[in-house]
């Protein structure tokens, strides 16, 4: 009998794809010495965090916790989860992963918004968390262990499995009536407005993406009673850039087989990369006022850099003093560039 030509040639190919040991692993970033991809945060003494009670900054500061999680090693996520006790009334959520980016503005002729962004920003040195809450009885995930989510799932008059979320947060809407998400390096946060009263809650931020620099992400949270409308206005806070100034110093310097924990700014502001806090608050300028200009900025860091016998260093830090928080400015692009 003779074979299809389509059918000699596949039998080879075949007999190669079986003979594959394919685990999908250099999809993933290697697991980092020390740094979990999956961790379990706690208070100092390892019991339950409680929301604090927040009436001015140094409160502010006193009660935000720093750490790191590593990468994913699988498709499940990783992430960190934390457990409290409802108050009875509202708690905010807030979580704020290392460091602030932003879209270079490339018009020809920008606005007040688009002067401020006319500079690049380096994309090496941020990460994404995603806030989830909701009561523990509906987390499906195993807390140090795996990561789960909040849908529990139903079965119609017609024995169709219908999903449903039953998370508390998030409660932000997009512009299509999305549940919103803050994206790379920007704080995400999230009020529940009437938590029941000793009722057991968790909270799940999951990593999105890890700093492709050092693939650790460094973060700092805090859970405060009341909303985060009044957080904000206690931090005086009014627009998407100054949230990033809310809580602030949570890009680590990593140590070398060691998570970073730190309970308090006090403890974690001489942990934070040199430079790191002047340019979350030139960041945190608003757009169109005075000052705003991340230009300034980003022209003085080359020249310190310059000044040292260096030049700046983005994907890979080899020497601490050459990093560079805004990116290289031969990226943006010219007259005529697509």
């Amino acid at each position: 009998m003779r074979l299809p030509s389509f059918a000699l040639l596949s039998a080879p190919l075949l007999a190669l794809v079986a003979g594959c040991d394919y685990s999908g692993d250099f999809l993933f970033p290697g697991q980092v010495e020390g740094v979990d991809d999956i961790i379990v945060l706690t208070a100092p003494d390892g019991s339950q965090i409680v929301p604090a009670n927040i009436t001015d900054r140094d409160a502010v500061r006193a009660n935000t916790i720093y750490a790191e999680v590593g990468p994913p090693q699988t498709t499940t996520y990783g992430g960190i989860t934390v457990d409290f006790v409802g108050t009875g009334g509202a708690v905010c959520i807030w979580v704020d992963p290392e460091l602030a980016t932003w879209n270079t503005a490339v018009s020809a002729r920008p606005d007040d918004l688009g002067r401020k962004w006319a500079v690049p920003d380096n994309i090496f040195d941020d990460g994404d968390l995603d806030l989830f809450a909701g009561l523990s009885v509906y987390y499906t995930g195993s807390p140090g262990e795996t990561i789960g989510d909040f849908v529990v799932s139903y079965e119609d008059s017609l024995g169709n499995e219908i999903p449903l979320s039953l998370a508390a947060c998030p409660n932000l809407t997009g512009p299509f009536g999305d549940d919103a998400s803050a994206g790379r390096g920007s704080p995400e946060f999230c009020t529940i407005p009437a938590t029941d009263e000793g009722i057991d809650y968790t909270i799940l931020l999951r990593t999105w993406s890890t700093p492709l620099d050092d693939d650790r992400l460094s973060f700092a949270f805090l859970l405060a009673e009341g909303t985060c409308d009044e957080l904000r206005t206690t931090m005086g806070s009014g627009t998407v850039e100054q949230d990033e100034c809310v809580l602030m110093g949570e890009a680590l310097v990593p140590e070398e087989g060691k998570a970073a924990l730190y309970y308090g700014y006090d403890e974690a502001v001489s942990h934070s990369w040199p430079r790191s806090l002047e340019f979350e608050e030139k960041f945190c300028v608003p757009a169109g006022s005075d000052g705003d200009r991340m230009k300034p900025f980003c022209d003085a860091e080359r020249e310190a850099v310059a000044a040292n016998g260096g030049r700046c260093e983005w994907e890979t830090i080899d020497d601490p003093a050459n990093r560079c928080y805004c990116g290289d400015p031969e990226n943006v692009p010219g007259g005529g560039a697509y």
